[in-house]
This record gives structure tokens, C-alpha cells and sequence, in this order.
């Protein structure tokens, strides 16, 4: 069951959900509707979404991802979250990192054997 919610916002504030709206390829109801359901996440982890976010700069840099490429890494996290909510278990990034790196460096000592 839904019910309706009336929101009034401010020029300023309108015009940016209008325009963020408008990125994500919805209408502005759907955007908000969207960000009010990621913000309240029920469980499990939930991190600071701003600099994700298809209208955030962060020190000059704009995100210039598709709404399709926006969409699906959205969708990923989201999995991934859900996955850790369901099973507990992580992976610390510096035990990635190494990993990864150890790798690299192992694909690239063997392209460049002589």
C-alpha cells in the first residue's frame, strides 16, 4: 500500500533534484522516492552515498557515467551488501589489495621474460 507524501522544497533545492532526477533518466517523484529508499536502509551496512551520488563534485571531479553504468554499479553494491548481510563475511581491502598487486606482478614477470 502506498500513500502519498507532499514535499515542499525551495527554487534552489527543486532545481537540483530536477536535475539529478533528469541524470538518472526519472522524474523527479521517482528520484526522490529512490534516495529516500537507499537512505533508509534497514540493516547491514550503509555508507556515505554523496560522493556515488550522479550530481556530487568531489574536488573537480564529475561523474560522467551512463545512467545504464550508474544503475548497474548501483545494483552490484547493493548485492554485495546483501551478501555480506546474509553470510557475515568480508574481504578487508588491504587482503584484496595485496592479492590483486601479487598478481599484476606475476602476469607482467611473465610477459616480460626474455
Amino acid at each position: 500500500m502506498t500513500k502519498p507524501l507532499t514535499l515542499t522544497l525551495d527554487d534552489a533545492l527543486l532545481t537540483r533534484v530536477e536535475a539529478a532526477a533528469a541524470l538518472a533518466g526519472l522524474s523527479a517523484e521517482a528520484w526522490a522516492t529512490m534516495r529516500v529508499t537507499d537512505a533508509l536502509v534497514a540493516h547491514g551496512m550503509h555508507e556515505d552515498a554523496a560522493v556515488f551520488d550522479a550530481d556530487a563534485r568531489v574536488d573537480g571531479w564529475v561523474d560522467d557515467r551512463t545512467a545504464e553504468a550508474r544503475a548497474f554499479q548501483h545494483a552490484a553494491s547493493l548485492a554485495a551488501l546483501e551478501e555480506y548481510d546474509r553470510t557475515g563475511i568480508s574481504f578487508p581491502f588491504e587482503e584484496w589489495a595485496t592479492e590483486f598487486r601479487a598478481d599484476v606482478e606475476a602476469r607482467l614477470a611473465k610477459r616480460w621474460v626474455c
